[in-house]
């Protein structure tokens, strides 16, 4: 007796879970999306916690499983200890173990997803504000760069009361690329009347942060944009400055977000002008729409070294801005009719 009765159980499970795949199943092929699919994400060093794009990246993550109603086993969170050998481990890992579509996020990836994907071409893979590996089943996610340097130069020359602004890189490389964007949004505050005739570019900012020789308390670069992002030096650097200078003559930062984790903090507040930010959870939403659609994203980003993917811009809401201090409504509008001139391709880059 009691065999029979492990033997209807048995039955009547078989039953539930056949009947569970098939209403898997037909979901997926009424409203054309795979469920059955399965995602990962290899964070960047770091992991989760970071406040920057590890954090929202898993934000994007989760809102997608929600948004296209996936399956919670199907999709995986992996943190690496940063190591190349344990980044490749764990995409392979993934490969071996039926994930279709890996995600990984930041520069400090691209090794391993470049290796994994020559090994997997039938499988997908995605990296996170990164634009150096080739291949037609690796999406690259870039944030165009060019364009918040053009937009943190006019929004400097527009609000400075000292008529000095500055740009600082994280390194020599970034300066070359980036400091002409910058400065030529700062001729833009020019073409509209501001006349301001000095700016600074470099990576040895302290000395330039410091007020004039002849002792007044202001004067001196009072704006500050920052593609710094390995520590909150240039923040603590300016909030130092400002507790010495008045009330108008604060030094003000222009940031990005989620690239510099300060900029949520409490006390970076009152020392930010705006910040642009990268639409990370826009980036993760397309990849996965791809990967449970089976679609390709495979629009050309460098044809010399074929690599492919999706640039975000103003033009695709990839990037916006957000006003992290008081400013008036003309400042405002003459950063939406620049921002409106960017995505009417009249601004080159």
């Amino acid at each position: 007796m009691m065999r029979r009765y492990l033997s209807i159980s048995l039955a009547t499970l078989l039953l539930i879970t056949f009947t569970a795949i098939s209403q898997a199943t037909s979901a997926s092929s009424s409203d054309g999306i795979d469920r059955t699919r399965k995602i990962a994400l290899l964070f960047d060093s770091g992991g989760p916690g970071d406040g920057s794009f590890n954090d929202a990246s898993r934000t994007a993550l989760r809102k997608a499983v929600k948004k296209y109603k996936l399956f919670a086993p199907n999709v995986r969170e992996l943190v690496t200890d940063g190591t190349l050998g344990d980044r490749i481990y764990r995409l392979r890992l993934m490969a071996r173990n039926g994930y279709s579509m890996m995600i990984a996020v930041g520069s400090n990836n691209a090794e391993a997803v470049r290796r994994v994907s020559l090994e997997y071409p039938e499988l997908e893979f995605a990296i996170i504000n990164d634009g150096t590996v080739s291949g037609l089943n690796v999406a690259s996610l870039v944030f165009d760069d060019r364009q918040a340097a053009y937009i943190a130069g006019l929004a400097a020359a527009l609000t400075t009361r000292s008529k000095r602004v500055l740009y600082v890189a994280k390194d020599q490389a970034e300066l070359n690329r980036l400091a002409s964007h910058f400065e030529n949004g700062v001729k833009a505050a020019n073409r509209m009347g501001i006349g301001l005739n000095l700016s600074h570019v470099g990576l040895d900012y302290a000395s330039l942060l410091d007020p004039p020789r002849d002792g007044s308390r202001d004067g001196g670069i009072d704006r500050v944009y920052s593609t710094w992002n390995l520590d909150a030096a240039i923040l603590s650097s300016i909030i130092v400055r400002n507790r010495e200078r008045t009330r108008l003559g604060q030094i003000k930062l222009i940031a990005n977000s989620p690239d510099q984790y300060y900029v949520n903090l409490a006390i970076a507040k009152p020392h930010l002008l705006l910040t642009i930010n990268r639409n990370v959870e826009r980036a993760v939403d397309l990849v996965v729409r791809s990967a449970v659609q089976g679609d390709y994203i495979l629009d050309l980003l460098d044809g010399v070294n074929n690599i492919f993917g999706i640039r975000f811009t103003f033009a695709n809401n990839g990037l916006s801005v957000v006003f992290k201090s008081d400013t008036s409504q003309k400042v405002k509008s003459r950063i939406g009719e620049e921002i409106a001139r960017i995505k009417a391709k009249e601004v080159k880059f």
